[in-house]
């Protein structure tokens, strides 16, 4: 075979293998929402809108109907492109493929590879339809069982999530809200925020007991030690405003009970001999937040808040969701038999996720924040997309 024709099989197997994977992802989108009956929405709303009547009958509705709409067309509009992008490219194709000119079968191979990497993008991002996964996220981290070892594992995993959430190919911005020192080493407990456009769609099935399995450095003899710690991922809305949708959850004065303390973690002189900490329980419930990243007192009873209204409103989700867990309540004991990821150090390296099976060997890449690929298996696996 000369270099021309293995040169066009190559090339007809890559379009080829392309083309495959486009008709894939479309027929996994389609089958990710009720599309024809957005359509039908749309049409009903189009009508709606361009009343003459409505804006002066009702101002608040036709408002409501307006967002709605234009939520629709920026939705359909997006999902109906990428089905008219595949259409046009394999008119051109065929009429490519026919008179084998190799110049345009490279252009349109690039063009399907391109549509076939958005396709990929966009498929996950519909895994992140319900109501608040456009939002930032707060994710708190405590020690279990593991003493030292665990308060160890509670710095490690921050920084991994740290890490991950200012990748270049993540893009948000994480805030520092609060952390309680561990006596020995690492951190007792941390809460941070991410902030941007569907952190919380990515981290929600971060929540849950992650296990660790290493040769302690804290012990003398180098055993092997096992720790737990928790994780749990809330929504982050504006404060006094909950997400798109949702209603304003209101927090009567007499339900909660304010503590003011001394800051623990960086911050300068200011923040270390002032009490300008803040610390909120929620007496109702038993749920207690805080927060030592702002200057003053004021900021972070305002961010205080802000957290807890956030799992308030998760409480409300996962109700409406009728999930068993609620955040009210403590997570399920740090320790064996409810953990939802191994990380196994010793005497192998191994990260396993005991939800979706996924698993990966390396382990010093993940702990750097290489965590896509646990997310997007749990997006795909445990997730239920909204019709």
């Amino acid at each position: 075979m000369s270099t021309t024709s293995k040169e066009s099989s190559d090339m007809l197997d890559s379009v080829a293998h392309d083309k495959r994977e486009v008709s894939r992802l479309l027929a996994l989108v389609a089958g990710r929402n009720n599309w024809s009956e957005l359509e039908n929405e749309r049409t009903d709303l189009r009508g709606k809108v361009s009343s003459d009547t409505l804006w002066a009958e009702d101002a608040n509705k036709a408002i409501e109907y307006q967002k709605r709409f234009s939520q629709l067309e920026d939705m359909l509009n997006e999902h109906n492109g990428y089905f008219e992008k595949n259409a046009e490219i394999l008119d051109v194709l065929a009429l490519a493929q026919e008179e084998k000119d190799l110049g345009l079968l490279e252009e349109l191979g690039n063009e399907l590879n391109e549509l076939r990497e958005k396709l990929d993008r966009y498929s996950l991002r519909l895994m992140m339809s319900e109501e608040a996964d456009k939002n930032g996220c707060f994710l708190e981290f405590r020690a279990g069982a593991g003493g030292a070892e665990a308060c160890d594992w509670v710095a490690i995993i921050r920084r991994m999530y740290e890490k991950w959430a200012t990748a270049p190919s993540q893009g948000f911005e994480v805030r520092m809200i609060d952390e309680v020192r561990g006596e020995i080493a690492g951190l007792k407990s941390a809460t941070i925020q991410i902030v941007g456009d569907y952190a919380y769609g990515w981290c929600k099935h971060e929540s849950g007991v992650h296990r660790f399995v290493r040769q302690s450095p804290f012990d003398s003899s180098n055993r092997r030690h096992t720790s737990f710690i928790s994780v749990q991922a809330t929504p982050a809305f504006e404060a006094n405003s909950g997400p798109e949708g949702a209603k304003y959850i209101d927090i009567p004065a007499g339900d909660i009970k304010m503590d003011t303390m001394k800051a623990q973690g960086a911050g300068g002189q200011h923040v270390n001999t002032t009490e300008s900490a803040i610390r909120i329980t929620h007496l109702p419930t038993g749920i207690a937040v805080a927060c030592q990243s702002q200057r003053s007192q004021h900021q972070n009873r305002a961010v205080a808040m802000q957290m807890l209204q956030s799992k308030l409103y998760d409480i409300e989700l996962r109700a409406k969701a009728q999930e068993k867990a609620s955040q009210h309540a403590e997570l399920a004991d740090n320790a064996w038999g409810s953990q939802i990821r191994s990380y196994v150090m010793h005497p192998y390296k191994m990260i396993k996720d005991l939800r979706t099976g996924a698993e990966r060997g390396d382990v010093d890449r993940v702990l750097d924040g290489d965590l896509n690929s646990f997310m997007e298996s749990a997006l795909i696996q445990l997730g239920k997309p909204s019709s």
